[in-house]
C-alpha cells in the first residue's frame, strides 16, 4: 500500500498545522513513511489536501524534535534509527528525567502521584484489551515519562523530556521489544512509583536509571539478533 492510501486528507478547521502534525508523526511512528523517506511540502499538501504552510510548520516541529532530519541544503528526510541514537537518546534521556526528579518538590501532591497510577493502570488495560496495540502503549510510555517531567517546575526541562520521548515512541515500536517487555517495563514503573509515593527521591532516581538501562538493553539486545 502506498503512502498516500496510508495518509487521510485533512479536515479543514482552525489547527491545520496540529492535525498535520499528528498525521505525519502517526505515519512516522508506524514506519509507514520508513527512516530515510524524503519528504516534501508540496507532497505532503497534496496527500493531505491542506495548503503548504501547515504542512511547513508541522515539519519543522518534527524537525526539532529529530523525528524528521534536515539536511544542509535543506532537504527533509525521515530520521534513521542506529544503535548510537538509541544509546545517545538513552543517556541524554537518563540526565533530563533524573534531573527532573532533582528538581521536584517533595511530598509530591496527590494528582501527580494519581496521574501516574492512572497511566500504569491504563496500560494495564491495554494489554489486556488490546495486546497488539503496540503504538498506544509507546504514547502511554510516552505520558509516564512526561508526568514524571512535570513533577518539577521547569518549563524547559519538561519541554526537552516531552521531546525525546517523542522520539522514544518510534524507537519502542519499531524496536520489536514491546510485546515480549512490556510487563516487565510496568513493573518497573510501579517500582519507581511506590518511591515517589513514600518521597524517597534518590531511590526514585536510581530505580528511574535502571528502567532506563534495561530499556535501552532490550532494544540493542533484538538489534543485534536481526543482523
Amino acid at each position: 500500500m502506498c503512502i498516500r492510501d496510508r495518509l487521510k486528507p485533512i479536515r479543514k478547521n482552525i489547527t491545520l498545522k496540529d492535525q498535520a502534525y499528528e498525521q505525519i508523526r502517526q505515519a512516522i511512528n508506524t514506519n509507514t513513511l520508513k527512516p530515510g523517506t524524503a519528504l516534501t511540502e508540496e507532497q505532503l499538501s497534496s496527500m493531505l489536501s491542506i495548503s503548504r504552510t501547515p504542512i511547513r510548520s508541522a515539519l519543522q516541529q518534527l524537525v526539532y524534535e529529530k523525528l524528521l532530519s534536515q539536511d544542509a541544503t535543506g532537504h527533509i528526510y525521515v530520521s534513521t534509527i542506529t544503535e548510537k541514537s538509541v544509546q545517545d537518546t538513552s543517556k541524554v534521556r537518563t540526565v533530563l528525567e533524573c534531573m527532573a526528579i532533582d528538581s521536584a518538590s517533595f511530598p509530591l501532591s496527590e494528582a501527580k502521584l494519581q496521574e501516574l497510577e492512572r497511566i500504569d493502570r491504563e496500560q494495564h488495560e491495554l494489554i489486556a484489551a488490546h495486546p497488539e496495540d503496540n503504538l498506544r502503549f509507546a504514547e502511554l510510555d510516552k505520558e509516564f515519562h512526561c508526568a514524571i517531567a512535570e513533577c518539577c517546575d521547569n518549563a524547559s526541562l519538561i519541554e526537552f523530556i516531552q521531546n525525546i520521548n517523542n522520539v522514544m515512541v518510534r524507537i519502542n515500536v519499531l524496536s520489536g521489544t514491546l510485546p515480549q517487555n512490556r510487563q516487565d517495563a510496568l513493573i518497573e514503573h510501579e517500582n519507581i512509583i511506590a518511591f515517589l509515593k513514600k518521597g524517597q527521591r534518590e531511590f526514585a532516581k536510581v530505580a528511574l536509571s535502571e528502567h532506563l538501562k534495561h530499556v535501552e538493553e532490550r532494544m540493542l539486545s533484538e538489534s543485534k539478533k536481526e543482523r
